[in-house]
């Protein structure tokens, strides 16, 4: 009934005839199953004026269809015992359920009626929009969620990568349920969707209920903008008075679909993913600069990053930022020793194995890994792909990806480029 080739045991794909993709992995042990749609519904799909719409659209879906008004939905969530949630990101949106593996044809039916009848009530839209303004407002209160807003702005500079997710209060404030019509009939098409399914479940079975709730849908979604960042090294301070200074890092680095993409966690692991790792010992053990310091990667279909943060007192920001970028110097010069291979892929196996064991994470896990490379990862392939890097391996990825340039440098705090950075980064 579907296409199996190649895949590996327990884990399934099909195509409908009218383009929506669906995957699975069965796991027989669980009485769960979570599943997920992925479209390209995202930030960088926003008209450019109505930035925040994407977001605004997560909560306004939910909102009523043509048959339920929010509060029966609701109901008829809750009487399955159904989890629901949807999120956005930069690229891509999820919408998604968790439920017992006996309620999910009666969950997909709702689902169903969320995808393809919504009707966002204006009725809705003042308190959903005013739910983002609270955001907004909280977001711009704590530097600590806007530092890396600050600085994807000019890693990403050019590009819609660099937006702000909630958007402005000012763009926020004047979207319409018009604005919301139009980017649902735009974004969300089969030709867009891919179904992501984990836990107890008869495959075919499923395959026919997609078929007979969305066999019928059609229409066809515009291709996404193609995102060409092209970082460049830069500085950029946001003056804040305040006894706390907040500095973010990015810097390219490999991303999901290159060969050196698990060198790279290793590598990240290494500098700041544990309270073993060197800039937890270097910047907070040793010389107690920090209340906070971590580094790990992020990325997107086109160019991957590796992030730092470090929480500061403005007295101790500069020796703090020294401090890291010698760290990172010293990582592309030296690489890692045979100690820290060994502990960070240790760390990194349990993360993944303990990730992996419900079916909302593998759910999530398999779309992703289906989304960049067109493949879907077992999580024994993951832990082999991570027991087969080598300290060369990290070292060539250094050469490839330097850790310092170019450096896109964001801070929050009462310091001036000069008092914080000086002469650092030459």
């Amino acid at each position: 009934m579907s296409d199996q080739q190649g895949l590996p045991p327990n884990y399934f794909y099909h195509t409908l005839p009218n383009g929506i993709e669906l995957i699975g992995q069965y796991m027989p042990s669980l009485s769960s199953i979570s599943f997920g749609f992925q479209l390209d519904a995202a930030v960088v799909h926003e008209p450019e004026e109505k930035q925040g719409l994407a977001h605004l659209f997560e909560y306004m879906l939910f909102q009523g269809t043509k048959t339920k008004d929010a509060r029966a939905l609701n109901e008829a969530f809750e009487s399955l015992g159904a989890r629901k949630g949807a999120s956005t990101s930069l690229e891509t949106a999820m919408v998604w359920g968790q439920i017992v593996n006996t309620k999910f044809d009666a969950t997909l039916d709702l689902f169903h009626d969320v995808l393809l009848n919504s009707t966002f009530p204006n009725s809705e839209l003042e308190q959903m929009r005013n739910l983002v303004l609270q955001e907004i407002r909280r977001r711009d209160d704590e530097p600590m969620s806007r530092i890396f807003e600050l600085v994807r702005a000019n890693f990403y500079k050019g590009t819609a990568l660099s937006r702000l997710v909630l958007g402005t209060d000012e763009q926020v404030r004047q979207l319409k349920r018009q604005d919301l019509r139009d980017f649902w009939q735009a974004r969300y098409q089969p030709n867009n969707v891919l179904f992501s399914i984990a836990g107890k479940f008869d495959w075919d079975h499923v395959v026919e209920r997609m078929q007979g709730l969305f066999g019928n849908w059609q229409g066809e979604a515009a291709p996404s903008p193609e995102q060409e960042p092209h970082p460049t090294q830069s500085v950029s301070l946001e003056f804040r008075e305040g006894k706390q200074e907040h500095i973010g890092m990015m810097v390219p680095f490999p991303n999901y679909t290159d060969q050196d993409y698990y060198a790279a966690m290793v590598a990240a692991e290494v500098l700041g993913g544990s309270m073993a790792s060197r800039l937890f010992v270097e910047v907070r053990e040793k010389r107690g600069l920090v209340y906070s310091v971590s580094a790990g990667l992020s990325g997107n279909k086109h160019i991957g990053a590796l992030r730092v943060y470090a929480g500061t007192t403005p007295e101790q920001g500069r020796e703090c930022l020294e401090v890291i970028v010698n760290e990172l110097r010293k990582l592309e010069k030296d690489g890692i020793t045979a100690d820290e291979l060994e502990r960070a892929k240790v760390q990194l196996k349990s993360e993944n194995v303990m990730r992996g064991e419900g079916s909302g994470s593998r759910m999530s896990a398999i779309l992703r890994s289906w989304w960049y490379e067109r493949q879907l990862k077992t999580i024994q392939e993951i832990k082999d792909a991570i027991d087969a890097v080598t300290q060369e391996q990290v070292l060539s990825m250094l050469q490839r990806y330097s850790p310092v340039h170019p450096l896109t440098v964001a801070a929050i705090g009462p310091l001036s480029q000069e008092e914080l950075v000086g002469n650092t980064l030459s």
